[in-house]
């Protein structure tokens, strides 16, 4: 199984680069390949999918992309890779995390290949996992604190947003870490 490939790009196309390892030659499929140029060294965070008539791998240069890809495959019916690839070859990682969170289907439905079903399906599907994956708070009273912001009718937006700026460093309990995030939201 491969986690990580790191080495030169040999070669680009329109979908695939060839990464140079050793004299070994790997083509990968790759959301954005006019971001990559060829002869420079690179890392790429691989998607292995196994099918009957060979292996695919899918390349990405930041982890996040790779674990949102993955996310799309593996936890929304009807979605497979090749899918998951046209949706980030027209869609950046923000954008589909943003649509995701204000449930904004519509944005999904302008790619190509994906219907009014499939597009619902996605923000249905990962409405709830889009949390965890995009902001996970550093520890648990942050955690604790945040939750209970959005149980006191804040928006899960906002507190995210006031609580980015906390240092979660400290060591600081549950009370104080409301407080401060109480007093930036009222001051917004």
């Amino acid at each position: 199984m491969f986690a990580l490939i790191r080495g030169t790009v040999e070669d680009l196309s329109e979908n695939s680069v060839l990464v140079i390892i050793e004299g070994i030659g790997f083509e990968l499929l790759v959301p954005y390949p006019g971001k990559i140029e060829k002869g420079k060294p690179y890392t790429f965070y691989i998607f292995e999918q196994w099918k009957e008539d060979g292996v695919n791998l899918f390349g990405f240069t930041e982890k996040k992309d790779k674990e949102l890809f993955e996310l799309l495959v593996k936890k929304v019916s009807g979605i497979g890779a090749k899918t998951a690839l046209t949706i980030f070859r027209h869609m950046e990682r923000e954008s589909i995390i943003t649509a995701i969170k204000k449930g904004d289907f519509k944005s999904f439905s302008r790619v190509p290949g994906i219907g009014e079903k499939t597009a619902k399906r996605i923000v249905v599907e990962l409405g709830g996992n889009i949390e965890d994956y995009v902001e996970r708070p550093q520890n648990d009273n942050v955690l604790t604190a945040q939750n209970a912001l959005i149980s006191l009718g804040y928006s899960g937006e906002s507190v995210r947003a006031v609580l980015k700026d906390f240092d979660s460093s400290k060591a600081s309990t549950v009370e104080e870490i409301i407080k401060f995030a109480i007093k930036k939201l009222s001051n917004v």
